[in-house]
């Protein structure tokens, strides 16, 4: 692992030493071969992170071929039981050496495709500098991110040529890194969604648009002058999201309720509620037939429902789960008498039973 890495020599043996530390501890002696391996990459992922390498857990786990949640179990174990005090690798510190990890320079692909890759890790910054205002940094896993915000950024820097490149193309066309982008498929798509709500958001505020529609699709068109303006454009978002909340907040169904002759009823029945006041993801969110796994929404009433941009844990909550109630069962209940009696064979029975036995023992 270290030579696939490229450590130096001083890494390597930090390495070597630190396994033989984690080896023999009492913790990891009666382990099994394969958790063994595993605490070898968490050797390789303390040392390249004690020496500020920027290098993913995801990057280890691809090439020992075991789940991020596997490697990150081993990890914690490891570094509780050694006592080591490791810091924690940002993701703008990963920015550059990943983005030099795609094959995009002039040499390399074809012209159309072609970009400086300083230029890439400028506008890569850039994007994720906007996702971190936009809380979609926060308590996510940096290599998706960063698969995302480095295909919106070279869409971005020739949006008419590049727009109808797929993701996948596109790491294909850059020979990105399988570990990258392949077995976080998934999870590149999800954060290449809020990318891209988040840069619709903020370019339907800007001034020549006037509120126009903004296309997922065709939003990296803007995406120059989005970040040109992104703090302007982040505090006109946001106020006219607050503008457009008092507006929904006015009774609208008013006039309605003048028309009936009783206030109170009106008020109290449920079809008086406009279908604009009800919100169908909770409803979706109520139902028995949903899977636990999915994500369900807020109340209406919630104070998050007053800000545009929040952390994921704020914005959707998981669907906690439900046991079921198990049956108590003590060993002391009182056992009937017809329960009894099925189990009490009859004579017919007792004697085809023995002649069956008496046949098995003669063949």
């Amino acid at each position: 692992m270290c030579r696939i890495l490229r450590l130096s020599t001083d890494m390597e043996s930090a390495v070597v030493s630190l396994f033989g530390r984690a080896y023999n501890h009492p913790n990891f002696i009666y382990v099994t071969l394969t958790k063994k391996e595993i605490l070898g990459g968490c050797c390789v992922l303390s040392v390249c992170r004690q020496c500020n390498w920027p290098v993913a857990m995801g990057t280890v786990g691809y090439l020992l071929g075991v789940e991020n949640a596997t490697l990150g179990a081993v990890y914690r174990e490891f570094t509780k039981a050694l006592n080591i005090e490791i810091s924690t690798v940002g993701i703008m510190d990963m920015l550059e050496s990943f983005c030099y990890d795609f094959k995009l320079g002039p040499q390399q692909v074809e012209e159309v495709f072609a970009e400086p890759p300083q230029r890439l890790v400028d506008r890569t910054s850039a994007l994720i500098e906007l996702a971190a205002d936009a809380w979609i940094v926060t308590g996510r896993h940096p290599l998706p991110l960063l698969v995302a915000a480095v295909y919106l950024a070279w869409q971005s820097l020739n949006p008419t040529v590049r727009m109808k490149y797929t993701l996948i193309k596109f790491c294909k066309i850059g020979q990105a890194p399988e570990q990258s982008w392949r077995r976080s498929r998934d999870s590149v798509v999800k954060r290449l969604k809020e990318l891209r709500d988040v840069l619709c958001k903020l370019g339907r505020a800007l001034p020549w648009l006037r509120g126009g529609t903004v296309e997922p699709n065709t939003v990296v068109q803007l995406v120059d002058d989005i970040l040109k303006n992104r703090r302007a454009l982040l505090m006109r978002a946001v106020r006219n999201y607050e503008h457009q909340l008092q507006n929904e907040a006015q009774p609208a169904q008013m006039t309605e309720c003048d028309n009936k002759p009783s206030e109170s009823n009106c008020s109290d029945s449920p079809s008086s509620k406009t279908p604009e006041l009800i919100d169908p993801i909770q409803v979706e969110c109520e139902s028995p037939s949903d899977k636990e796994a999915t994500d369900c929404q807020l109340p209406p009433n919630h104070w998050s429902k007053s800000h545009l941009f929040l952390p994921p844990c704020v914005k959707s909550r998981k669907r906690q789960r439900v046991d079921a109630p198990q049956p108590e069962v003590t060993g002391d209940e009182d056992i009937s008498d017809s329960e009894i009696e099925s189990y009490i064979r009859s004579q017919d029975e007792i004697e085809m039973y023995l002649k069956v036995q008496k046949k098995l023992k003669e063949t």
